[in-house]
This record gives C-alpha cells, structure tokens and sequence, in this order.
C-alpha cells in the first residue's frame, strides 16, 4: 500500500527562473466548476484570427514555469499565437496536479474539463483568435488532461500533444473483480491516496504497467462521452522518453492503440523516421496522405519536455526542472505538426 501512496509524485521544488513575459490573470472566465485559474499571454503584436495554444502544466508546476520554461512563451511572441494557461491549485489537489482521473472533472461539463472549456470561450469571446486553430498540449497531469479535453470536446479543437500523459480514462479496474483498485478508490479522500487508483491502473509510479486494453475498448471510452463525434479528429503529437521513471513508457502504445482506433480512415501502418537526432519519430496518415498521428520515442528522455536551450532562437530552459536539455525543441516540433510554423 505505501507504494501506491507515493503516486503522482514527482516534481523537486527548484527556484523558479523569471518569466520571459508577464502573464494577465482572467478571473471572470465563468462559473468556474473545478476552481482553477486563467492566465493568458498575448503576442506584442496582435494580429488577425491568431491561433490559441491552451498549455497545461504538470504536477507542481505552475502556469508562468511551464510557460516559460518549455520555450513556449518566445515561441508564442515569435508566431504570434495567444497562450492560454489553466493552473491547479493545492486547495484541489495536493500536489497541484489536473483531475485527469476523476469522473467529477474529466467529463463533458463537469468540474475541471468545464472550466478549462470556459476559459477557452472567453478568450475565443474576447481575444483575435481563430475559432478553427485551437491547439491544446500539456506534460504529465496536463497531458493526461490534454487527452480528457480532445476526448471530452473533440470538435473544439484541431490539434493536440501529449507529452508524457495517459489514454483517457485509464482509470478504470484491472478486471471484473479488482480489490485493490477498489480499495484505492475508496481511499481517494485522504490527500495522501488521492490518485492512487489511477496510479495503479494507469502505471504511474506504481512499479506497474498500464492495462493493456483492446483498441476497440479504448476507443469505446471516448466515443462514449464526446459531446460530440467529429468527422475529423483533431490532429496529434505524443511525445514520451524510454527512460521515464514516472509515466510507464507502455502508455505511448496504449495512446496509440487509442486514437488509431478512433480513425478507420488512418492508413494502420505508420512512416518510421529513425533518424531524428536519435529518436524514433512515426507518422500516421489518412489515405490523402494527410498526417493526423504522430509519436516521438526518446530513449534517453526522463519525465520531461525536450528543449534545446542552445538553439538559435532558444528552446525552453535547460535547468528547470522537467525539462530535458538536448538537440530537439518539442514544443517547435509541436507547432510544425500543427502547421503553425510559417
């Protein structure tokens, strides 16, 4: 049991560097049902119909570190899109960390997916955005939110990554008759369980690995609850290292086995580009040749976003803690997949 109590732990308190822009807080987005904030940055210019990124930090981080630290806020002043950035707050959970897990926030209306979805159409209300470029990304918690919001509100979005996170609704018993889960689960009022049965389903700093769940299933647990089914999917980027310690590495098969099963229309066998300094890059496409998937594998890569602080423009910091110093800019090649980049 003490093992399962340690879930969803995993960040170092480090000092934080000063953000590279100053972010505004909204706090009229709404009614707000799962309490977070909103925080926006706009680009120095304003131009017309800009795209919106919304970025969602993972477990004790906060909106201004993950803005700055990944390289998205001078990405953001270069393309000239807005950042929108939720932040949790310890009041909600302990550790700062979304609610992926929980069916109070992780569906359509309710709690946390609500008020993400809000602060979404205040910035769409107020804000020069382009209703038809919404991009949404996050690490960790906030990857496993990501996948809640594309698997909540499909239609709201055209493109998304995951970096680090988990198939939506993961969160569900190992089989018909699952004792431990269950007692997990019953134990979700103390701070310190809070978790600890999506930890133990989902392969998050358990010792074990996600259910292996038949494809089908996995695209069943969207379907399920999409308000609605769109034509086409939004487009998305899964990022995640070999060498993490936090998230199972499984979960990038088990995301794959997901959103490839949500679209029939994907051709099932996927390009492989090994040559991408040293990960193993893969893309799937619709017949038209379109790319709809793709996956990025780094065998050294820890529980982490990639940035190259060396870069010319710089990517991200590379002494901050979840970010992973090396030669590939996620969130750039991130933005290429969503055909952000001029």
């Amino acid at each position: 049991m003490r093992v399962f109590a340690k879930t969803l732990l995993g960040a170092l308190l480090v000092a934080l560097p000063a953000p590279l822009a100053a972010l505004e807080e909204i706090t009229d987005f709404g009614s707000n049902p799962g309490q977070l904030q909103m925080f926006l940055q706009r680009p120095s210019e304003t131009l017309d119909a800009m795209p919106l990124v919304v970025a969602l930090h993972g477990c004790t981080m906060s909106a201004d570190r993950f803005d700055n630290e990944t390289g998205l806020a001078a990405l953001a002043e270069e393309l000239g899109f807005v950042l929108l950035l939720p932040q949790q707050s310890d009041d909600n959970q302990p550790r700062k960390c979304f609610r992926w897990y929980d069916e109070d926030h992780n569906r359509p209306g309710l709690g946390e997916s609500a008020s993400i979805l809000q602060m979404i159409d205040h910035a769409l209300a107020h804000e020069s955005i382009d209703p038809d470029r919404v991009e949404i990304m996050g690490l960790s918690a906030g990857g496993a939110m990501t996948a809640v919001m594309l698997a909540n509100y499909p239609s709201r979005f055209d493109g998304g990554a995951i970096i680090a996170g988990l198939p939506f609704d993961c969160n569900r018993p190992r089989g018909t008759f699952d004792g431990w889960w269950s007692g997990l689960r019953g134990l979700r009022w103390s701070s310190l369980f809070d978790g600890a049965d999506a930890a133990y389903a989902c392969g998050v700093k358990s010792g074990l690995a996600p259910v292996d769940r038949d494809p089908a299933d996995w695209a069943r647990y969207i379907t399920d609850v999409a308000q609605d089914v769109p034509e086409t999917w939004p487009r998305l980027s899964i990022w995640q290292g070999a060498a993490d310690e936090t998230v199972e590495p499984q979960n990038l098969r088990e995301l794959v086995d997901q959103w490839t099963a949500l679209q029939p229309d994907l051709v099932q066998i996927p390009e492989t580009d090994e040559t991408v300094t040293g990960a193993t890059r893969k893309v799937w496409r619709l017949h038209s040749g379109e790319p709809r998937l793709e996956t990025w594998e780094l065998p050294d890569l820890p529980h982490a976003v990639p940035v190259n602080a060396q870069a010319t423009p710089a990517c991200g910091i590379a002494e901050a803690d979840y970010m992973s110093n090396g030669t590939i800019c996620a969130v750039r090649r991130i933005v290429d997949f969503w055909g952000l980049l001029p």
